[in-house]
């Protein structure tokens, strides 16, 4: 899946601190196959990649659409279509889908809501291969039973 997270008060706290939890949570993620993205409403966030060493998890950086989310994804240079997003506000995950997280706001506190994010992401992508799983329905042509003489 490709799982979009947002980076001001999603990953990183209002005194710039990396959230609890975001290297091993994108590890996990990585090491189960989904592709992690990155992306700010106000900047391509580079630098959370490359002051935090998180690069080596994460397969693309980019400029948030922040209306006619759909279009903008080409228009942003977007390749992909998100399939759940991981954002403090509600527009964008009322839009794609995905986790509303508590603003990462008071750094001091225990946070544990990376792990909470990874729970829903394997929730998510469970439902979703089971959902490709099912059979779709077919017409039954196997012969009826012969009726009792």
């Amino acid at each position: 899946m490709n799982i979009f997270f947002d980076t001001d008060f999603t990953l990183v706290g209002s005194n710039a601190q990396l959230r609890p939890g975001v290297r091993e949570v994108f590890q996990k993620l990585t090491e189960d196959g989904h592709k992690v993205f990155v992306w700010s409403g106000v900047r391509a966030p580079w630098e959370i990649a490359n002051y935090f060493r998180l690069g080596e998890f994460i397969s693309g950086i980019f400029l948030k659409p922040l209306s006619n989310h759909h279009d903008e994804l080409q228009f942003l240079g977007i390749p992909v279509t998100p399939d759940f997003c991981i954002d403090d506000n509600t527009s964008i995950i009322d839009v794609f889908g995905g986790y509303q997280i508590p603003p990462y706001v008071f750094t001091d506190m225990p946070d544990d809501h990376m792990w909470r994010v990874y729970e829903a992401v394997k929730q998510f992508a469970a439902n979703v291969d089971n959902h490709r799983q099912q059979p779709l329905p077919s017409e039954d042509t196997s012969t009826p039973p012969t009726g009792e003489s």
